[in-house]
């Protein structure tokens, strides 16, 4: 699909214009021909005029978003049906969205069924809370997953299951949390959202993962990591993650859709301009 063509507000041009020529790797041949955004990363804005948000998302350049606004059967206080028709209306698509554990537990069903009318290939589990981070935790969350991708594959859906620092840097009966999870899930029903940021942060190694679970992670959130004692949330493109790098394994990875996320700006700092320089970067990166 060719990306959009748009003319860039004068605030997004100002932004653009603290950006270095090229982006790094631009010697390098592929590019993307899309870019996805994480919703929660313009949470705020979201709640207060999803329709604004949305049509300052597709100006930026954005192509597909993913939800974070899931809630008894409605996306963002709409139901999937008009949730849908807004995306749509600015040429947007939502192929992926996060449902709460507790609600993947609860109903299951419903969860697929408005995930599926809004457009949705995948829900994802975006967090395991820090109180059922122990052996019989885990599994009662493989127990979720593997039961909620039997309910997203009646729709049509693959169930995925999003990461933090804590799968990868604690232990749990000596195996790291994110391998119990590879080792125990149905592998034809729940695959994995890798946060790249996470990964990481938690000092463990992507390729290795790639290596070892080679098409397993068909979705990403693509999110950067400054270069300071606190490693704070960065736009891609002013951390220190080495995004070439990362995306010449996109097809050992399996990644299908990728998006950029970013937690938690600077003060001072604005979200709609961190994506801005984000999707910059990204459309000028060459992997």
């Amino acid at each position: 699909m060719q990306r959009r063509t748009f003319l860039q507000t004068s605030g997004y041009l100002a932004v653009g214009a603290l950006l270095p020529a090229k982006a790094a790797g631009c010697s390098r041949k592929n590019e993307l021909e899309n870019i996805g955004l994480q919703l929660y990363t313009i949470r705020e804005e979201m709640q207060r005029d999803a329709v604004e948000a949305l049509r300052q998302v597709a100006e930026i350049g954005y192509d597909y978003v993913e939800g974070a606004g899931y809630n008894e059967g409605k996306l963002y206080g709409k139901s999937p049906q008009s949730f849908r028709a807004l995306l749509d209306s600015y040429g947007l698509k939502m192929p992926s969205g996060h449902v709460s554990w507790d609600k993947m537990q609860a109903d299951p069903e419903r969860a697929a069924a408005a995930c599926k009318e809004a457009g949705q290939s995948y829900i994802v589990v975006p967090y395991w809370p820090e109180e059922k981070r122990t052996a019989e935790g885990y599994r009662e969350l493989v127990d979720i997953l593997n039961n909620g991708g039997d309910v997203c594959q009646r729709y049509g859906l693959k169930l995925a299951y999003h990461n933090h620092d804590f799968e990868f840097d604690s232990m749990i009966e000596s195996r790291r949390p994110m391998d119990i999870l590879l080792a125990e899930v149905n592998s034809e029903t729940v695959q994995f959202e890798l946060d790249l940021y996470w990964i990481t942060r938690a000092g463990s190694d992507y390729q290795k993962y790639f290596a070892e679970h080679s098409g397993r992670f068909p979705l990403w959130h693509v999110k950067d990591m400054d270069d300071t004692a606190e490693r704070f949330f960065a736009a891609v493109g002013e951390g220190v993650i080495d995004w070439p790098e990362v995306f010449s394994r996109e097809n050992e990875a399996g990644m299908r859709y990728f998006f950029v996320e970013q937690d938690h700006m600077r003060p001072g700092k604005l979200p709609m301009d961190e994506i801005a320089i984000s999707h910059t970067y990204l459309d000028e990166m060459r992997y």
